[in-house]
């Protein structure tokens, strides 16, 4: 049992290097644990006893405290929708003056109405995201 546990412990580990979140090195903790119940001559039953309590304790209580400390130092993930705020994108079908036309963003065309509702924006006109709502972008003249 003793390459068993190694094993495991080398391959969990190994894994969980190539993997964008943290899956299986708690387990690879785990089988640690466990080589060292082995090592001391516990029977198998009384090492995955071992293996599955410590790689549970380890997800909960030290994968806790790693999740607060990234996200409490790291900044906030943007949403798609989050990112296009501020964004400059150009008229490509004209948004009249309380109607709506069509704006080019990120290779995409959307649908856009002016938060100046007085205002005009001609096709090629340059124009800023100010808030999104479903699929359309409120935007204002740059």
């Amino acid at each position: 049992m003793i390459g068993f546990w190694i094993t495991m412990a080398v391959v969990c580990a190994v894994v969980d290097a190539f993997l964008p979140y943290y899956l299986l090195v708690w387990f690879s903790g785990g089988a640690l644990a466990a080589l060292l119940f082995c090592w001391a001559g516990f029977n198998t039953s009384v090492q995955f006893v071992v293996f599955f309590l410590v790689s549970f304790a380890l997800m909960a209580l030290v994968g806790r405290y790693i999740n607060s400390r990234l996200l409490r130092g790291g900044s906030k993930m943007r949403t798609n929708t989050e990112e296009m705020l501020g964004k400059t994108a150009s008229t490509v079908m004209a948004i009249s003056a309380g109607g709506a036309g069509r704006v080019a963003l990120k290779g995409t065309t959307w649908r856009a109405i002016l938060n100046d509702e007085a205002a005009v924006a001609a096709v090629g006109d340059k124009v800023v995201v100010v808030s999104i709502e479903g699929v359309t972008l409120t935007v204002r003249k740059e």
